[in-house]
């Protein structure tokens, strides 16, 4: 189940069982809780186990299970997915070219991007259907640049899903082991990256004459916000990334983030004992809580900005926007934890984008909706969340796949059903308050 896949050294989506399998699961010998539990989605006591989930009631589990599977042809269209680089983005994008779309994906480290995708088992069969861009959604003129790029690059756009989000903010030496990657000479790297980040670096090219792991010696020039040229987010969207702050505490980057250990994600260990995730008014960082506004708020509305003309060339009536959110920006809310106001702000602006624009982009046959991919990561400190699990057997109710599901069920559920959802707050695959 759901749990024996994250006891995996690294990630990797079950597959789907088979109907006489899932028969069998389903009728076997399916545990008894000794006391019922309640369940993550409907909230009704349960204590017959699900094959796969067990936090949920056999109900819930079974849509949930049948939704991780579920897809639709997206032969012909184009989608732009934000942060695809890892966990709920990586699984979307990959979803989405499984189903036939040319996907756009941006992210920091476009040649671990690369890398990642490069290794997938079906990677033949979608290469030449994905392009991935280097892009620092926290400078808003290189956003501007890509959208334009992407408007006179593409003649249709299909989906944009505003998945990328700062939600804990990492100091630089989290992101030090992929510099060796991205500073590499594009020519330098697999012939499989090279390919996914031709566009890419066509595009640097033209910006700045050469993109920044390119110039000579480009790995003993120090990047900064105010380098010369135009999009600096683009052209050096990894490099931006070990560039400290003032208040950066002075941190043993061995000792925190020990050299070679990677999560299930393949994701640098933090073990660092806070972060910005328990921090409460009064101990936030300012330009932290700037850097989260750029990022979850004001990078996804340039983009519906600027691209909302190209995505109306075409009214097919399918065409979808998914702002990715959180619970933590609900304002109907019977209880609010004081903690991480910056990011809470950052998402309740989001969703109001979302419920202010979704009807009128309606007309032209574009659905947007907000989409919260439920509790997937335990965000706390790595100590205190392995505490929780070791103490209380805590581990979140869903996984990655789960996640992604939520994102892509606004367009595969509305192609598949005919009805689609617009300007609604969706979690666990339903409308929910704002």
């Amino acid at each position: 189940g759901i749990r024996k896949a994250r006891q995996a050294p690294v990630f990797k989506a079950p597959l789907q069982i088979s109907a006489p399998g899932l028969d069998e699961a389903a009728q076997g010998a399916a545990p008894e809780l000794q006391s019922p539990r309640n369940c993550y989605v409907c909230k009704a006591e349960f204590t017959r186990l699900h094959f796969f989930y067990d936090a949920m009631c056999p109900s819930c589990a079974e849509i949930n299970y049948r939704k991780r599977f579920q897809t639709a042809s997206l032969a012909g269209r184009v989608a732009l997915i934000t942060g695809a680089r890892m966990k709920i983005g990586y699984q979307a994008a990959l979803m989405m070219l499984r189903a036939g779309a040319r996907v756009i994906v941006t992210t920091r480290f476009p040649v671990d991007a690369a890398l990642r995708y490069g290794a997938e088992d079906d990677y033949g069969d979608w290469k030449e259907r994905l392009h991935i861009h280097g892009l620092d959604l926290r400078h808003t003129p290189s956003v501007e640049l890509f959208a334009s790029y992407v408007e006179h690059a593409h003649d249709r756009l299909d989906i944009l899903i505003n998945n990328a989000a700062q939600t804990v903010r990492r100091p630089p030496g989290f992101y030090a082991h992929l510099m060796d990657a991205e500073n590499r000479p594009f020519d330098q790297l697999p012939a499989s990256a090279q390919l996914l980040l031709a566009r890419h670096a066509q595009f640097t090219q033209r910006l700045g004459g050469l993109g920044a792991r390119q110039l000579p010696g480009a790995a003993d020039m120090p990047v900064t916000w105010q380098a010369q040229g135009p999009g600096i987010g683009l052209r050096a969207s990894a490099q931006l990334s070990q560039i400290p702050y003032p208040y950066d505490a002075p941190l043993v980057d061995a000792e925190v983030f020990p050299e070679g250990q990677l999560d299930m994600d393949l994701q640098q260990v933090d073990l660092r004992t806070t972060n910005s995730w328990r921090l409460c008014l009064g101990d936030i960082q300012t330009p932290e809580m700037l850097e989260v506004h750029l990022v979850n708020a004001v990078a996804p509305f340039v983009l519906c900005n600027r691209l909302i003309a190209l995505m109306r060339r075409d009214n097919t009536g399918q065409k979808h926007i998914v702002n990715v959110t959180a619970m933590e920006g609900k304002f109907h809310r019977f209880k609010q934890a004081p903690r991480h106001p910056h990011t809470n702000m950052a998402k309740a602006a989001l969703n109001m984008l979302t419920h202010t624009a979704a009807q009128d982009l309606a007309k032209d046959g574009i659905y947007m909706n907000a989409v919260d991919t439920g509790w997937v990561t335990d965000e706390d400190p790595a100590v205190l969340a392995q505490r929780k699990q070791d103490i209380h057997d805590f581990q979140p109710p869903l996984d990655i796949v789960d996640g992604a599901a939520r994102v892509c069920d606004p367009f595969f559920d509305g192609i598949l059903t005919g009805r689609h959802w617009c300007g609604k707050f969706l979690k666990d695959y339903q409308p929910i308050d704002w």
